[in-house]
């Protein structure tokens, strides 16, 4: 899987948000707000291809959490980002 490039990750106001990019605009009309974790993860992962244990890894790095838990937690951050159109 793939962070999709036509999404950009932005700060704004002190919150990360991902929008739509089109032919040198932003397209507002759907914006997705992403916790630290979030962002953690879209940061390191942006970029190039990944699988699920790429992202495990990341959690597992970044954050003194056992490898189930950060399966589990890795499993639902795909699923967001699946929902929410940002992986390809």
């Amino acid at each position: 899987m793939r962070i999709d490039t036509k999404k950009r990750l932005r700060e704004v106001a002190g919150e990360h948000i991902v929008i739509g990019q089109a032919e040198g605009t932003a397209d507002m009309t759907k914006v997705v707000g992403l916790n630290e974790s979030a962002v953690l993860l879209y940061k390191r992962l942006e970029g190039r291809d990944f699988v699920l244990a790429d992202v495990v890894q990341v959690l597992c790095d970044e954050y003194d959490v056992d490898p189930a838990t950060a399966r589990h937690d890795a499993e639902a951050w795909v699923a967001a980002m699946r929902e929410q159109g940002l992986l390809l």
